[in-house]
């Protein structure tokens, strides 16, 4: 409701400023003089009759000089004094001439002759003139590009309503304007501090400085400011209003559209936008003006553009970012369309101007609290996603901790019984030492039963050790040829192991957990290769050639090929292949191997060929 209360006000204001000097105003008329030669002699003066500015002039981006003639209607029967106002106060510098007694100078003024000047008013230049009864034929010559829109008025001083000032009073009501919307930028820097509501502040604080300059306002307040040099700064915000602007929207849509493209287009934009502000502070003005337009046009396409690529911008803050950036652009070239067209014969230009001016910091504001608004439901929608994500994990843990429970208990009480009978075998072992093969194979087969199950259980027990959260490698001296011996020694593989390879030196591991890998794979090719074929221990010395090659160790075993395995799944916890399932195990000695790997700081590689399967132990490092 404010943002339309605003708008409403900027676009009345024109006339509410013509409504209280209707009665002081006096007819005019505006004509142009040819471009070519002077007009300050009474027969140049005649031809200043064209009703349109020459082509030439329009095109022009220089402060080239122009001439003018301004005719004025006193309806009174006497010379009464009045008032020829030339605006808008950026005119780099205005000459009034009379015609009376041939051409006669009045006055000089302008933006560069500084606000102390006695023409320098709020919003233009003000000259004081003789009206003699009837037609009254003035000569101004102004230095101002052929874009500068021109606002010529003449009044009589003492008519009613002469004391209000329309232009200060327009000006100030739209100052005012700007100025709250700058305060409202502030809002955001306090309560949300960021790139995007700094930039906001930026851009809304920049425009007002930049209007207060070029209407006049700072210079006629402040009249010892330096009149050029102010201008140049006029010129320059208007730079930085740009660059501002596209910095903002930048901060809006980069966080949905990272291309490299987008981000070096709107640096281009900024280091175009600062080669402008130099070149209008060493006098280049056309160069600086031809970068300004493609800047004001180009900068809007260049957003428009990434706006419509961006696939993470919620809908509705995509079409208002879109809809800002196409209504600024198509209002951007509406106003310097008329300006090139209707300059001095219409006030429309000023009124578009006016409404850019309050417009794109409305805009801004309006889609920066938009993005706060998505970005709130964003966050909400986060720490909803958050919350269940961590009450799941808080259910997976419960669960994985009473697994852990329900398997040491089972352990617990598998064990006792299990070692129990393991006693009792032993004892029988003596007395039935005659009673026969029969007999004692009975009892052989008792204790490999009872060995397979009390392996399974350590299997499982050792996954569930190493399933518990911060487990690492405790390192200390190993002999590594000596724990292979005890290895092969304990599962009775002397005579079938064949080794090969250099004895491995002395290394720092952890003798546990390599105790465990090592065993995992001898008792993985002893349950799985075809009776009678030979087991082979290769030991691999460090690689010194290779950067970082550790000592490693390849245990090999023939594989029938009906028993082969899938290669893809060698490591997946619980498989076994279908032809080996009447075999004892629990299918988690691979998958338990190669956790053990990785904390031992290596890796395990299985390689399969025709009738043989290799795993190889490689360490990363001596």
């Amino acid at each position: 409701m404010a943002y339309a209360v605003l708008v409403a006000l900027v676009l009345l204001t024109p006339s509410l400023a013509s409504a209280y000097t209707a009665e002081s105003a006096l007819a005019h008329q505006l004509y142009y003089c040819p471009p070519e030669g002077r007009a300050d002699t009474p027969e140049a003066l005649r031809r200043c009759t064209l009703t349109e500015r020459p082509a030439a002039q329009s095109g022009q981006l220089g402060n080239q000089p122009q001439w003018m003639r301004v005719q004025i209607d006193n309806p009174r029967s006497i010379t009464q004094p009045g008032r020829l106002i030339i605006g808008p106060y950026y005119l780099a510098t205005v000459e009034v001439f009379s015609t009376r007694d041939g051409i006669q100078p009045i006055g000089t003024g302008g933006a560069y002759a500084g606000g102390a000047r006695a023409s320098a008013r709020i919003g233009g230049h003000a000259f004081a003139v003789a009206l003699d009864p009837g037609r009254n034929d003035f000569l101004v010559r102004i230095a101002a590009p052929g874009v500068a829109h021109l606002t010529v008025r003449a009044e009589a001083i003492g008519g009613a309503g002469a004391g209000m000032d329309p232009m200060a009073f327009s000006i100030g009501l739209h100052l005012g304007m700007l100025a709250i919307l700058a305060g409202l930028a502030l809002v955001p820097v306090v309560l949300r501090p960021g790139p995007v509501s700094r930039r906001l502040l930026l851009l809304n604080s920049v425009i007002l400085v930049q209007v207060a300059l070029g209407s006049g306002t700072l210079p006629t307040l402040l009249p010892e400011l330096p009149g050029k040099a102010a201008m140049q700064a006029f010129m320059i915000l208007i730079m930085l209003r740009t660059a501002a602007w596209g910095w903002l929207y930048q901060a809006l849509i980069s966080p949905h559209y990272a291309a490299p493209g987008y981000r070096w287009s709107c640096n281009l934009s900024y280091a175009a936008a600062a080669l402008a502000g130099g070149l209008y502070l060493i006098d280049w003005l056309e160069p600086a003006r031809v970068i300004s337009l493609l800047l004001v046009l180009a900068i809007p396409v260049i957003h428009t553009i990434a706006g419509l690529r961006a696939q993470t911008l919620m809908p509705s803050l995509k079409g208002a970012l879109v809809g800002s950036l196409i209504v600024y652009d198509v209002l951007q070239i509406a106003a310097i369309g008329l300006l090139m067209l209707a300059s001095g014969q219409s006030d429309l230009p000023v009124m578009i101007s006016r409404f850019l001016d309050l417009a794109v910091p409305l805009l801004a504001i309006g889609i920066v609290l938009l993005r706060n608004r998505a970005s709130d439901h964003q966050l909400a929608a986060t720490e909803q996603a958050l919350a269940r994500r961590e009450a799941q994990l808080a259910a997976e843990t419960h669960a994985r901790e009473e697994m852990r429970t329900l398997m040491d208990m089972l352990t617990h009480e598998i064990r006792n019984p299990l070692a129990t009978l393991k006693l009792a075998t032993r004892g029988l072992q003596r007395p039935l030492v005659d009673a026969g093969a029969s007999a004692q194979q009975r009892l052989d087969r008792i204790g490999e039963s009872i060995g397979a199950i009390d392996a399974v259980i350590e299997r499982c027990d050792q996954h569930s050790r190493l399933e518990t959260p911060g487990i690492a490698a405790q390192s200390r001296r190993v002999d590594i040829n000596r724990l292979l011996d005890d290895l092969i020694h304990r599962y009775g593989l002397t005579a079938r192991v064949r080794r090969e390879g250099d004895d491995l030196p002395e290394t720092d591991t952890d003798p546990v957990l390599l105790e465990i890998l090592l065993s995992n794979l001898l008792d993985n090719a002893l349950k799985y290769a075809p009776a009678g074929t030979p087991i082979t221990v290769t030991r691999l010395a460090p690689s010194v050639p290779t950067p970082g090659e550790g000592w490693g160790i390849r245990i090999s075993n023939a594989v029938e090929p009906a028993m082969m395995p899938d290669p893809d799944r060698l490591f997946e916890r619980y498989y076994r292949h279908d032809h080996v399932r009447r075999e004892g195990g629990s299918g988690l000695g691979l998958a338990l191997s190669q956790q053990v790997a990785g904390l031992l700081g290596g890796r395990l590689t299985p390689r399969l060929e025709a009738s043989c399967i290799h795993f190889e132990l490689r360490h990363e490092g001596h």
